[in-house]
């Protein structure tokens, strides 16, 4: 089955019947790409199709490739069902995980592991067209030194930062040129299907997805890197606004009696204190005081540049200083989500991103922050709880995102 563009191939079929049968053969995909291995009587119950017919469909698709038998499930009386699952290589999905200054690639089968990558590029990102290329220019090289074939890569999941209309295709604060959206410039460079998402949101959904198992559905993700971004999940959705720019909660101003301007032009926003940036600013401060800390010989070792992950770094091994400003940059952080926490309750909250590799020393200044300013009835059900993705969070975001909405447009239209 040709799976990049399924309604260019619709188009070209002939009769009602053979265009319901491609349509349900892509129902079938998108459930096992979802739920992993499945009987056929579950995917008749979850898909809507008869079982007649899904399993005439499971059998042309193991004939064509999409589909393998995966031993069999636990019986519910009587002999054991067929597990059907997708082969590993019916198709892939390459994850492009963009930060202010890096680029992160990788492929993923259609069972969401590993199987080309990772790849790192320093790229600082603006609103230049070069950029744009370059960027491309690396994604173009990366597929083709994986030795996959092209038609096989159906979908590119970007997980970046900036103000991003996932819907709409834009990220207003980068890659914003010419008259057409990113998500038009991606589409006609690579002939795939696109998917944007706001960072924080992807490593939410990745986190919700992927990450440790849970039965919640209403969860926040607050990630903390250079700056800080925050994902909302309620009833087990990813929350968008009426816009797209859900989320943006670093810039309220809650610190207005701090002289802190941040970023965004406003004074006293939890980002201008509590986010990378504003540790590493606090660290370059402290260094001052003592150039021969360890946090001090760890900045020179990388040749002088000083970033959030070298702060924890040294925080880890034992310098006091950064245990400090950590320590400093968790209760001001625990006292924004405390807000988050009295308008949402939710069940879970995602700390993560390279702050957060802190661990007890952003953790412990956080719960101590929810304990003074949320109310204990209010926060009693709610879970705090470190990422469980680590530094792949950014690149199963890109996935996440992919996986969320993969065949909807064709399904919804066609369905």
């Amino acid at each position: 089955m040709n799976l990049i563009n399924p309604q260019e191939v619709i188009s070209k079929m002939e009769g009602v019947v053979e265009i319901k049968s491609y349509i349900n053969k892509i129902k079938i995909i998108k459930n096992l790409y979802l739920k992993g291995a499945n009987t056929a009587s579950e995917i008749c119950n979850e898909v809507g199709i008869s079982l007649p017919t899904v399993n005439a469909l499971l059998s042309d698709l193991m004939t064509s490739g999409e589909v393998i038998k995966q031993g069999r499930a636990e019986s519910q009386g009587g002999r054991k069902p067929d597990l059907y699952r997708l082969a590993p290589d019916a198709f892939y999905v390459l994850s492009v995980d963009l930060s202010k200054f890096t680029m992160c690639l990788a492929l993923y089968n259609c069972n969401h592991e590993l199987a080309f990558g990772k790849e790192n590029h320093k790229v600082t990102l603006n609103n230049e067209e070069e950029t744009f290329n370059l960027l491309c220019a690396h994604i173009d090289h990366f597929l083709k030194s994986s030795g996959i074939p092209s038609e096989k890569v159906i979908a590119i999941g970007f997980s970046m930062p900036g103000l991003v209309d996932s819907i709409g295709g834009v990220n207003y604060t980068h890659l914003k040129f010419g008259k057409k959206t990113l998500l038009e410039n991606l589409e006609a460079r690579f002939n795939k299907k696109i998917f944007l998402e706001n960072d924080a949101r992807a490593m939410t959904l990745a986190e919700f997805k992927f990450g440790s198992e849970h039965t919640y559905k209403n969860v926040l993700g607050i990630f903390i890197g250079w700056g800080i971004g925050l994902g909302i999940i309620i009833d087990g959705k990813i929350y968008q606004g009426a816009s797209g720019f859900a989320g943006e909660f670093s810039h309220s101003p809650i610190f207005e009696s701090r002289d802190t301007t941040c970023a965004c032009g406003k004074k006293g926003c939890l980002e201008s204190v509590a986010s990378g940036t504003a540790i590493v600013k606090m660290a370059e401060e402290a260094m001052k005081m003592d150039r021969d800390s360890i946090l001090g010989r760890m900045v020179r070792d990388h040749q002088g540049e000083i970033e959030p992950g070298i702060v924890v770094e040294a925080a880890l091994a034992g310098d006091q200083r950064a245990i400090t400003i950590l320590s400093e940059a968790g209760l001001d952080l625990g006292r924004g989500i405390s807000i988050l926490i009295q308008l949402l309750n939710p069940e879970l909250i995602i700390i993560g991103g390279s702050v957060a590799e802190a661990n007890q020393y952003l953790i412990t200044p956080i719960q101590q922050a929810l304990n003074i300013y949320s109310m204990a009835k209010s926060r009693e059900k709610t879970q705090l709880a470190l990422y469980q993705l680590g530094k792949d969070v950014g690149l199963m975001g890109g996935v996440a995102v992919v996986n969320e909405k993969l065949f909807d447009d064709v399904i919804n239209r066609l369905g």
